[in-house]
């Protein structure tokens, strides 16, 4: 009796490496990547940042007015370049924009934008595109990059001028 359970015991652990081991083969290095600042010598309005083998650039803003007397189209200009050595999903619903009262904001997609920021990105691409945001009237907004599965996050300080 004593003989079947010390077999019993040493049969899961078998099963308990072997799950192990295929885990570790088929997602190898999947540790949290801190966000950091690739170049800190860049223009003044780019800024380029990585996460998670994602290289994300943040080239400038404009804005558009509304049919809202109180809001306005924050629309900021991206750039993703995949570092990665596999394919990266991409999606709009990963980039918000934060108002000076701390809301944040998903991308509006009523509005025409350039280029494509969603889909899929191959190792050593690079997709350019705009992503809107109808947000209350201001000068200061955050933008936030939100790698959700890996959970690391950018952001960048996004300043309106006035006159726009």
């Amino acid at each position: 009796m004593m003989k079947g359970k010390v077999i019993l015991l040493l049969m899961l652990f078998v099963c308990l490496g072997s799950l192990v081991g295929v885990y570790s083969f088929l997602y190898p290095k999947t540790e949290t990547s801190q966000a950091q600042i690739i170049d800190e010598h860049s223009k003044e309005l780019e800024e380029i940042k990585e996460v998670n083998g994602i290289e994300i650039t943040y080239n400038g803003v404009r804005t558009e007015a509304s049919d809202q007397p109180d809001s306005q189209y924050v629309i900021v200009d991206l750039t993703l370049k995949n570092n990665r050595e596999t394919v990266y999903e991409s999606s709009i619903f990963k980039i918000t924009l934060v108002d000076e009262e701390n809301y944040a904001h998903s991308v509006d997609s009523s509005i025409e934008t350039k280029g494509i920021l969603g889909g899929q990105l191959h190792p050593d691409r690079t997709n350019r595109g705009e992503a809107a945001f109808l947000v209350p009237k201001g000068h200061e907004y955050e933008l936030v990059y939100t790698d959700h599965l890996r959970t690391g996050q950018v952001t960048w300080k996004v300043q309106v001028d006035k006159d726009e």
